[in-house]
This record gives C-alpha cells, structure tokens and sequence, in this order.
C-alpha cells in the first residue's frame, strides 16, 4: 500500500535527545547538496574538522590518509553547533507523521525513499547454508507481497551459499532483491556484495568492534578520531565495491553492539549511537557514494 494513501497518524511528541539524534542521523538521507544547502553557513566561512593522522602504514586504500578527509564536525567541542547553528524542529510537526523529502535508493528493481511506497522488509529464519531451504522461503516471502527479504550471513560458508541462493531464485523468475545482514567480517560483505543487492553493516561489529574499552580513555575529541585509520582501511573497499555494483547498503546501529571506542567517549546512549553512524556516512560521502541508508 502506497504511504500517501494512508490517512495520517497522530503521534506523540519526541524527546530533545531523541530530536537531536534525527538531526543528525537526516544526513544519512537527505542529498548531500541538499543538507549543506538547508544547513551550512556559505563555503567561505564554513569550517570543517579533519581528523588527527594516523599512523604511517595504518590507512592502504588508494593511498588515503584520514588527516585529509572531510569529517561531520565533532559534537561534544561545540563546534557541530558553531558549523550548522542550534538544532531546531526536524521535522515540518512533531505530532504529525508525515514522510520526508529524500534522495531515491535503488536496490534491484526496488526503490524506496521520496515519492516511493514503503518498502515491505522481512528476514527469512532459515540456515542461509540451506541454500533450497532460503530460496523456497524467500520465494513465499516474495508471493505474500514483501518487496525484500534479509538474511544473516555470519561467514564464508554462508557467503557461497549467498551467490546460489541468488542465483536459484532467478532461474525460478524471482528478482526480489536480497539483503545480506553483516556481522564482523569485511572480507565476507565485500563477497557478498557481488551477489545481493544491499548490505546492512553494523559500525558497533563491522570494524570497530574491539571489545576493550576498559583500556581506553579518550580525553578529547582529537584522541577519539585519531583512530579512524583502521575504520577507513576496513569499510573504504566495501563502499567502492557497492559503488561500482550500484548496490544499496544500509547503516544499521544499536545500543546492544556499540564499539567499545563509542562506548568509552560516548557511553552507551543514543548520541554515541548517532554518532557511529555518521561516522560510517561521512566515509561513503567521501567515496561519492550515496546509495547509503540508515
């Protein structure tokens, strides 16, 4: 069913973290010449934070080196505030549900966000190593009416089965698209990536997922983004693969799996969530990838 055609729903007011955590989280969606349009002060006075380099060696992708990149000014200096002014309403009423203007991602035959239906997202509850398993299941997923099924690929074996389960469903005439949900493993996605039409990684497990937060103590913002380095060497394949293969990729967060690098500057709360994210937007921004979604 058509979004449009559904009468408005009344909702209750959000919290001040919670608007500010969709503030922030906007960029994901919106067109990048659209949100500095709306948001930033003009090219002469604007102000863009750079991360601290990092060490030599640490960073292999074309030659990047993090110290040059463009970077979402860090939150907790003020400086976001000094660049893209207070936060204000982010949306046209806030007990009003009413959809967003955004840019169009395609994945397969499928496109969602702007003028676009809601898209019907299910996960199928097979073994993806049942390849026949997943396909009948995907194939009666896609004979109720979803528009894209998701499947949990937790290594190599699951990632063969992938390209085979892809391919089993073409030859029965089903081009549903397929959703690989990642979990820690870059090498695996980069696989996967060659056979689904989206990815949906997490920050908290993707590559930030050092679970020793106990050793670390970040004293500012230039200790925190210091460590890009390995962030940037680990997803910058990935988004140049989704780029090429004009795959959609989703950037998914949760409390429950925040890097233990989040966890030390931000806690686990909603803006170290917020922040993650941005983090990983900010690097397919860098690559012009824009099939991104939160």
């Amino acid at each position: 069913e058509d979004s449009a055609t559904r009468p408005r729903t009344r909702a209750r007011p959000p919290t001040s973290d919670t608007m500010r955590a969709a503030v922030c989280v906007l960029a994901l969606v919106l067109p990048a010449s659209a949100f500095v349009a709306r948001t930033l002060p003009s090219s002469s006075t604007r102000r863009v934070h750079r991360a601290a380099a990092a060490k030599p060696g640490d960073v292999d992708c074309d030659e990047v080196c993090v110290a040059d990149l463009e970077w979402t000014p860090p939150v907790k200096s003020g400086e976001r505030d000094e660049v893209f002014g207070p936060l204000k309403d982010y949306c046209v009423d806030r007990r009003v549900v009413q959809r967003r203007p955004t840019r169009t991602v395609e994945c397969g035959p499928v496109k969602f966000g702007s003028e676009h239906p809601v898209v019907r997202q299910t996960m199928a509850t097979t073994d993806t190593k049942d390849v026949e398993g997943t396909i009948e299941q995907c194939i009666r997923c896609a004979d109720e009416g979803f528009d894209l099924v998701r499947i949990t690929v937790q290594g190599m074996k699951e990632a063969d089965a992938c390209a085979k389960i892809r391919q089993g469903l073409l030859d029965r005439g089903y081009d549903i698209p397929l959703c690989a949900d990642m979990h820690f493993q870059p090498k695996v996605a980069m696989k996967v990536a060659e056979a689904f039409e989206k990815i949906r990684i997490n920050p908290g497990n993707f590559a930030d997922g050092r679970k020793d937060f106990e050793e670390k103590i970040y004293e500012n913002d230039e200790d925190y983004v210091a460590e890009r380095g390995y962030l940037v060497e680990a997803f910058y394949p990935l988004v140049d693969k989704c780029k090429e293969l004009n795959r959609a990729m989703r950037i998914g967060t949760n409390h429950g799996s925040l890097s233990s690098r989040v966890l030390s500057f931000y806690g686990d709360t909603p803006r170290g969530m917020v922040e993650s994210a941005i983090e990983f937007a900010d690097m397919c921004r860098q690559r012009d990838y824009h099939q991104p979604r939160p």
